[in-house]
């Protein structure tokens, strides 16, 4: 209006064939649809100089007779619509955030005397269209116990409504269906409800009803303008709360009710998991339902969905890199993560957004809107962009076989130090848990080999960023990780109200401490399905628990099948903590044969552990013996000879001449000595000959 004579020239280009219009004020942005061959929408951006670009140009795929009449209806407010509602067989719709990392394109199509209804949204940040097929007069989507629904109204429309990342479709008194924006590679991760629960208690027909977008994502208002009257649109936690907290119906599967919950902890954990109060009130619900679901498991979805959350805040396109569900770590998804009854979706890759040539100098959201784009097309065309966590495994298990240090070990090392400097800062003034406190060899290696293998992923297909952001992304991703393993059993252990009594082997476990083992355990089992690592101290905490909780032929059982792990501090408590009672010392004995550090036999104070260090001693010293192929023993005349046992005096004098031969041979066994070896053989064998008790 500044420019009157530009004005007009730029209306006469856009009224020339167009059929539909929508301005946004706070962006100011105005899209428009024309058909020649084909619907085509464009994207007009106007600029504080009183200049104005198209910057983009999106072919839709609509039915030929979609639009017949125009006729604008001016509001006062931020949106224009084209046609009376009456003559609308198709709505349109478009919807931004701020920041270029989201665009969608919905639209509907009602098929007239007919139960079904069309609607499409069209992801232009991911490079993709979902067309929907939904049954209204059916009972699939419906519920079993569910009224049959009302017939729909002739060209029934749904409502669309922008609510962070989802898109909400809803049909009063129907369904409402929240479709993920960023999580769309599978059905279970967006949220379908249907019959009374959907009542969102708008009084005005959808088509009465506008929708007004403003600065902030989350900040959505809808007004009725038949009445004038304006309602805020939110997502409720008590309600996604609930549906996490449902039961499945007496009879049926638990599958059917298992995408739902998916769907809602996705919701609660990456749209609304900022606030601790709901964290807490999340991990007490993994605590009350410890075991999997029947399609998937909790505490891996927290985990991997709590990580997304962070990383994805930090850079665009990390959400085809990073795992953000389990589902993907599957071999068969299974079905009913992958559909929903009465609901059938079509999706069509690569719909082709143009920018146009001006979009390139642009900043802002057009700029990112089209990298992320670019970004999405380079992702789709890999076989498998997003990173495996479990594909690690093969490293992981090849590490653990060298009997050498590997020659990247100072390497692992340094990106292990790395992740416990930032979680020591997290975690200083925080000491409930006893983790972090000891040195976890494996885990620590673990730890190092994961920032490599993530870091070494991201720069592959991520190079943008550059090698510093992400060392120190990956850095904080795996520190983050261990800060939530560490949340977890911090919750639960003050749920619980226990206290560092729990750390006495000597008394047997409450039902507190077997409920807080048992889930330590689920976590274990979790995080090694994924191949994931752990605090330090985690595997001794847990071998704590488990020595209290189970019976030792069952704790023995559970290290033979790898399900926990022998720390060298658990083994030294429990040399040191138990007495040698006859059930106590067949345990600790079943546990040093179970171990390779000869080193543990020193702190227990018995026969055996002393006859295992003499037999390990006279090995070791008779082997370099063989090597240095002397020190024959001929002198029996000379002054303290001892004939009572021929062949122990001949050992131990072999013994007395090697040790004369080298300085401290033995360093690990300095207090080892030919005489100690002799004391420990005449003790075993008036054992065994039943001459002295052990």
């Amino acid at each position: 209006m500044a420019n009157p004579e530009r004005l007009s020239k730029t209306a006469e280009r856009i009224v020339e064939d167009l059929c539909w219009v929508q301005w946004d004020g706070h962006t100011q942005r105005l899209y428009y649809l024309t058909k020649k061959n084909h619907f085509l929408l464009r994207s007009v951006q106007f600029f504080p100089n009183h200049s104005c670009t198209t910057v983009m140009e999106l072919q839709l795929d609509l039915p030929p007779s979609s639009f017949q009449t125009i006729q604008f209806i001016n509001l006062g407010f931020d949106h224009y619509h084209t046609e009376t509602p009456e003559q609308e067989p198709v709505r349109i719709q478009v919807f931004t955030n701020r920041t270029g990392r989201s665009m969608c394109v919905c639209y509907s199509q009602c098929l007239q005397d007919s139960q079904e209804l069309l609607y499409t949204v069209v992801l232009v940040h991911k490079d993709c269209s979902k067309k929907f097929r939904v049954s209204l007069g059916g009972d699939e989507s419906m519920p079993s116990d569910a009224p049959p629904p009302p017939p729909p109204p002739p060209l029934l429309h749904p409502l669309f409504i922008p609510i962070g990342h989802y898109i909400l479709v809803y049909v009063q008194g129907l369904f409402l269906h929240c479709i993920n924006s960023r999580q769309h590679e599978m059905l279970c991760h967006s949220l379908f409800l249907s019959g009374d629960e959907v009542n969102l208690g708008l009084e005005a027909r959808s088509a009465d009803i506008t929708v007004l977008q403003a600065e902030e994502e989350s900040a959505v208002c809808l007004l009725d303008v038949t009445s004038g009257r304006i309602y805020n649109a939110e997502l409720s936690t008590a309600h996604l709360l609930q549906i996490l907290q449902s039961k499945s119906r007496m009879g049926s599967p638990s599958s059917t009710t298992d995408p739902q919950r998916l769907a809602a902890l996705h919701c609660l954990l990456v749209y609304m998991g900022n606030d601790p109060n709901l964290e807490l009130e999340i991990i007490e619900w993994l605590c009350d339902n410890v075991n999997p679901f029947e399609s998937f498991d909790p505490i891996q979805e927290f985990i991997l969905a709590s990580l997304y959350r962070i990383c994805y805040s930090m850079s665009l396109g990390l959400d085809k890199l990073l795992p953000y569900s389990s589902v993907f770590e599957k071999k068969d998804v299974p079905p009913s993560l992958l559909e929903i009854p009465g609901v059938s979706c079509t999706t069509e890759l690569n719909v082709g957004p143009v920018f146009m040539g001006k979009a390139r100098l642009l900043q802002g959201f057009w700029s990112e809107l089209q990298w992320n784009t670019e970004q999405t097309k380079y992702l789709d065309s890999l076989p498998k962009p997003r990173y495996i966590t479990s594909h690690i495994k093969a490293d992981w298990d090849k590490y653990r076989s060298e009997t050498r240090p590997c020659s990247n070990m100072k390497h692992v090392e340094e990106n292990t130090k790395k992740v416990f400097l930032v979680v020591d800062t997290w975690c200083s003034d925080k000491k409930l848990v006893p983790l972090f406190h000891e040195d976890d060899h494996q885990q620590r290696a673990l730890i190092g080999l994961t920032v490599d293998k993530l870091r070494e992923h991201l720069i592959r297909h991520l190079p943008r960023l550059g090698k510093k952001k992400i060392d120190s992304l990956v850095v904080n991703y795996v520190a983050k990780l261990l800060e939530l393993v560490r949340h977890m059993l911090e919750s639960v252990w003050l749920k619980h109200e226990l206290g560092p009594c729990v750390l006495c082997l000597k008394q047997k476990a409450s039902p507190a401490e077997w409920s807080m083992f048992h889930f330590m355990f689920r976590i274990l089992e979790s995080t090694q399905g994924l191949c994931l690592p752990l605090p330090p101290g985690y595997h001794t905490l847990c071998a704590v628990f488990a020595v209290r909780c189970l019976p030792h032929h069952t704790f023995l059982q559970y290290i033979d099948h790898r399900f926990l792990q022998l720390t060298e501090t658990f083994v030294s408590r429990l040399m040191t903590d138990l007495d040698n009672s006859d059930d106590n010392e067949r345990l600790k004995f079943s546990v040093l044969k179970r171990i390779t550090q000869k080193n543990i036999y020193h702190m227990w104070d018995h026969p055996v552990s002393s006859a295992s260090i003499s037999r390990d001693y006279v090995r070791t010293l008779l082997e370099k013996r063989n090597k240095t192929k002397g020190l024959d023993f001929t002198d029996r005349d000379m002054p303290g000879f001892r004939s009572e046992f021929l062949p122990l005096t001949y050992v131990a004098k072999i013994l007395s001449d090697v040790e004369e031969q080298a300085l401290n041979p033995f360093k690990e066994q300095e207090n080892v000595d030919a005489r100690f070896v002799e004391e420990t053989a005449l003790k075993q064998t008036l054992i065994l000959l039943g001459f002295d008790k052990k």
